[in-house]
């Protein structure tokens, strides 16, 4: 039989980690150092997850972190779903409904008021038609080349020194200031020095007048590629401008001969071209799911959406 969900103990994470690795496998998950960092250690708070044993096995688990975005009213209390897994073999038993709705209400008595994700072409149908969200589509991906830009970028690696030095304070102050349209994930100094302390990935920060941009490499179509996480716009004005330096610069940082961005941006433009469909991994979907009557369903969008908004990288 199936267990309630017990309060959190210290084995959740490993539980958890154990799950993980065996249904996705990945690096991340060869101890509980990730989840801990992700669930306990963020700055705005635990994250609310579900779980569900069998027989003393973990079976089932879901989660969402907290984070907070922007809208035209202000910041709201958010969250991004992820880990939504069931164990090979149980899928059909109504885990994740059952699991999803408990954490929805928890979130929404919370004050938790909308959450993103991203899911998978397996997944999407199902998400949309029994958990209650809805999706604009899969993200666009962008193949970029670096081009003779990015000279006068300064580049940063980005380690325990760096995250902690005045330096990177100065660099990301004031980047959530912006008028916005819809809603925008809302990052300020206390939380992009969490964000980008991920003890599963590596990253770079690049700085010039106009934008500060997140970056990482991986390997792409057998080759190493820079890939663009998250754009910064510094100035003003409401017309969007290139990207063109970051990506250079990302490329040279990198040693990588192109970039890779997925998601959109409504203040800063990439350019790029979008590979066949058969070049591509399995496209990520979109997906945005209100969590308190304050928040119409119907009318909820976000105006950028990028790598480090969700858990790739």
């Amino acid at each position: 039989m199936t267990a309630p969900d017990p309060p959190r103990t210290s084995t959740d994470n490993q539980l958890n980690t154990e799950l993980l690795a065996h249904e996705l496998p990945a690096a991340r998950y060869v101890d509980e150092t990730y989840l801990h960092w992700l669930y306990d250690e963020n700055p705005y708070g635990p994250a609310i997850q579900r779980n569900a044993d069998d027989d003393g096995l973990r079976v089932a688990h879901y989660a969402l972190i907290p984070q907070r975005y922007r809208g035209p009213d202000g910041v709201v209390p958010a969250a991004f779903s992820l880990h939504a897994v069931t164990r090979s073999g149980t899928q059909r038993k109504g885990y994740f409904q059952q699991l999803g709705a408990e954490i929805y209400a928890e979130a929404g008595e919370a004050g938790w008021q909308l959450s993103t994700g991203v899911c998978n072409d397996k997944s999407i149908g199902a998400v949309v038609k029994y958990m209650g969200w809805k999706t604009p589509g899969p993200l666009p991906v962008k193949v970029c080349a670096p081009g003779l830009k990015g000279r006068g970028v300064e580049s940063h690696r980005i380690d325990a020194d760096f995250l902690g030095s005045e330096r990177f304070a100065a660099l990301t102050t004031g980047l959530d200031d912006f008028p916005v349209d819809h809603y925008t994930n809302s990052y300020t100094t206390e939380y992009l020095r969490w964000r980008l302390a991920c003890p599963s990935a590596t990253y770079a920060l690049h700085a010039d007048d106009d934008l500060v941009a997140v970056s990482t490499h991986d390997t792409r179509f057998g080759v190493r590629a820079a890939v663009i996480l998250k754009l910064f716009r510094r100035t003003g004005g409401h017309q969007s401008i290139r990207a063109d330096a970051m990506v250079g610069a990302a490329c040279r940082f990198h040693r990588a001969p192109y970039a890779v961005y997925a998601g959109f941006n409504r203040r800063v433009a990439v350019r790029g071209i979008r590979p066949p469909r058969r070049l591509q991994p399995s496209p990520l979907h979109l997906i945005l799911r209100s969590l308190s009557p304050a928040v119409d369903q119907e009318s909820l969008a976000v105006d950028t959406f990028e790598f480090l908004d969700m858990d790739a990288y």
